[in-house]
């Protein structure tokens, strides 16, 4: 039910939060306490495009930009996001894999 399907995207996102927050240079956007099962972020260095581009080779789906929303970019003093989703469908696993594919992404970007 519903219900159950809620718990599991606020576990899932608790669980990238936590995750993700841990990789250096990485800065969480937006973490208000009742938003939506996603994480949006930026990394020190590398722009959204080239991080999603990366990532997408390796089989992880993200969305990079502003999102349709340059007031809140403006907001947040950043010119667009890396974010990542999370649904009924995904598991823990997908997001450590979203998190080992990050750190590599990190390093051959930043050279």
């Amino acid at each position: 039910g519903r219900a159950r399907i809620a718990a599991h995207e606020r576990d899932l996102l608790g669980y990238a939060t936590a995750r993700l927050a841990g990789i250096p240079g990485l800065a969480l956007v937006g973490t208000a306490p009742e938003k939506s099962s996603l994480v949006s972020f930026t990394v020190e260095g590398v722009h959204p495009h080239d991080l999603g581009t990366v990532l997408d080779a390796r089989g992880i789906a993200v969305r990079t930009g502003h999102h349709c929303a340059m007031p809140v970019m403006e907001h947040f003093g950043v010119p667009a996001t890396t974010r990542a989703s999370f649904a009924l469908y995904n598991t823990r696993a997908e997001i450590d894999a979203l998190h080992d594919a990050l750190q590599d992404a990190i390093r051959m970007l930043r050279g």
